[in-house]
């Protein structure tokens, strides 16, 4: 029975174990967003992991999302602003965290391509279907009453990823009961359609994705979304809201280190969590930033991410005067059930606080580990060390900050 434990279990340790060595596939960690055509644009939400998170691509333009833009312009003949929120090690059950405060009332339409990481981790089917019915109610509440929104079918399972025949087996078979049960909770869901998804076009070579497999798919999915933008314009334009997306930064050195976060952070922070990874013998060493519903990977020793919600982040449980260290997540009822834990595959946490000039707790210097390990593991006063070293990083980014707004 594929819904046993033992079963559900390697599932899971093979798509960690195929994320951990997918370390050098390229994937975009641009600004999530794209826009195709001049004048007032449709406004479009993609939601989702797998070939919505752009992998084998450097840029959202040249990922699903830039390619959708395009393509929903040129199926409607009126401008088309996509915007992405997802992450690979995004899944149904962290779909709503993920979104968070998102005001989603000037979209005109949502398109959610999500499940191939469900799929293959065999998630049960009665999860799947409580998530996805979850997520829609979400989106229905936020979204104008009218607004259209497109689930589309799980991939095959092979599309992507380089699979195991039994994965390949027990993955396409739940991927067809999770599309079922989607088919039946979008037919009952008011303005939402089910779009199951054919295979896209893949270039040789390229079996994580291209700009070219990206605009197969994207073509696909057009063909579903833009009837239904003709129906929802045609209803009246004065209906539909100009988006707002201006980022307000609370702290002044923000946009600075996040703009170093492209290429894994400044020199010196860069130099600080490669150094850390060797010392402390750990799988990833990370200096974060936290800023309302977000925590934001400012350098890491390895690729992560550009952020992540803070509730699903260890940091969001680390104190302001003193270090947080979780031996094994599994035994901490904090974290055991937290789904985006579960599936980076990092049980093991030693995390230290970072301030800002004025004393405010802004960030963490942090390491984490594929295996459990004893908390005594990490000298405390070593990890405040590195810690000490990287608030003092911020605080030059913070002083020059402040300098370009007073001179």
């Amino acid at each position: 029975m594929i819904d046993d434990l033992g079963i559900r279990a390697a599932a899971r340790l093979w798509y960690a174990k195929t994320l951990a060595a997918a370390g050098s596939v390229p994937y975009a960690r641009d600004a999530p967003s794209a826009r195709s055509g001049e004048g007032p644009a449709d406004h479009v939400l993609l939601l989702g992991n797998g070939p919505a998170h752009g992998w084998g691509v450097v840029s959202h333009q040249l990922g699903l999302c830039g390619q959708l833009a395009q393509a929903i312009a040129k199926a409607t003949g009126r401008a088309a602003e996509v915007d992405f929120v997802g992450a690979e090690l995004m899944n149904a059950e962290s779909a709503v965290t993920w979104l968070g405060a998102r005001d989603l009332t000037g979209y005109d339409a949502v398109v959610v391509v999500m499940g191939l990481n469900d799929a293959v981790r065999l998630t049960p089917v009665k999860a799947w279907e409580r998530d996805v019915t979850a997520l829609l109610a979400h989106l229905r509440a936020g979204l104008r009453h009218d607004a259209p929104v497109v689930v589309c079918g799980v991939q095959a399972v092979t599309s992507f990823l380089q699979i195991t025949p039994l994965i390949a087996r027990l993955g396409q078979r739940r991927a067809d009961a999770m599309n079922a049960v989607t088919d039946r909770i979008a037919a009952s869901t008011p303005n939402t359609t089910f779009l199951p998804l054919d295979p896209a076009e893949l270039e040789a070579g390229r079996s994580w994705g291209s700009a070219m497999s990206y605009r197969s798919r994207a073509d696909g999915i057009a063909a579903g979304v833009a009837p239904l933008l003709d129906e929802h314009r045609g209803r009246g334009a004065d209906r539909r809201r100009a988006k707002v997306d201006v980022q307000h930064w609370a702290w002044s050195g923000a946009p600075d280190l996040l703009a170093a976060a492209a290429e894994r952070g400044t020199p010196e922070l860069r130099r600080l969590v490669n150094a850390a990874k060797l010392e402390f013998a750990v799988t990833l060493a990370v200096v974060t930033y936290l800023e309302g519903d977000r925590m934001w990977f400012a350098a890491a020793s390895a690729d992560t991410p550009v952020s992540i919600p803070l509730t699903l982040s260890y940091d969001a449980h680390v104190p302001a005067d003193g270090s947080l260290v979780v031996p094994d997540a599994a035994g901490d009822p904090r974290f055991r059930t937290n789904p985006f834990i579960l599936q980076s595959h990092l049980p093991f946490y030693a995390g230290h606080p970072l301030h800002d000039l004025g004393g405010r707790m802004i960030g963490t210097f942090c390491l984490l580990s594929a295996r459990p390990r004893a908390a005594t593991s990490i000298r405390p006063e070593m990890l405040q060390t590195y810690a000490a070293q990287a608030e003092a990083e911020l605080h030059r980014i913070e002083r020059a900050a402040l300098g370009r707004v007073t001179a």
